[in-house]
């Protein structure tokens, strides 16, 4: 993993990477479902960063008494992060807009995947074809219908591509099974309470 500095503040590539999702991910919806639509994105994002942040001081509490300021400079790690994943998916599932779920979850991991590799310095021929199908497969989920099953191949893809590289265990992979998994069921239950 690659770290950057701004200044004083140090990240992981990987942090660039999901804010580089997150922000292109914003754009897109507003760009393509209309300027009101992506309210419910950025507030699900909003409440993943402050849960996952911030959930360090349930997770060491002790530590956050004798030294609050601790909570500025570190978060919940992984339990914060699934934490703080829990707490966006609830609320996606009573604010997010169904239509515009599984084709924002998928832009997610397509551009996380690409800045990934492009501020880890770790791009390969694998990745880039990985990132172009990607693509392809974006396309056909927006024009074509059939989310679910564009949005399955993508992620099976996605595996694939993990196993291959020698990462399938890795918080990545299973980041995206279980999201997945979550996203293709609250847009089941969505679609089912709104019929």
């Amino acid at each position: 993993m690659k770290w950057y500095s701004i200044g004083a503040f140090t990240f992981p590539s990987t942090w660039g990477a999901l804010v580089a999702a997150f922000i292109i991910t914003g754009i897109f919806i507003w760009l393509h479902y209309g300027k009101n639509s992506g309210e419910w994105f950025g507030n699900s994002v909003f409440w993943f960063i402050i849960t996952w942040k911030f959930s360090v001081i349930l997770f060491d509490f002790s530590g956050f008494i004798q030294q609050p300021l601790t909570a500025l400079y570190f978060n919940g790690g992984y339990k914060g992060f699934w934490l703080g994943v829990t707490v966006a998916l609830v609320y996606i599932y009573f604010k997010g807009a169904r239509q515009q779920l599984i084709s924002s979850w998928l832009l997610v991991v397509l551009v996380y995947e690409g800045a990934s590799e492009f501020l880890a310095d770790s791009s390969s021929i694998l990745s880039a074809v990985n990132v172009l199908v990607g693509f392809f497969l974006f396309y056909l989920l927006l024009y074509k219908g059939k989310e679910r099953i564009w949005l399955s191949i993508f992620i099976g893809m996605q595996l694939l591509v993990n196993f291959l590289q020698g990462s399938i265990a890795s918080a990545e992979s299973m980041a995206y099974i279980a999201i997945t998994i979550a996203v293709l069921g609250i847009s089941s239950l969505r679609r089912d309470s709104n019929e």
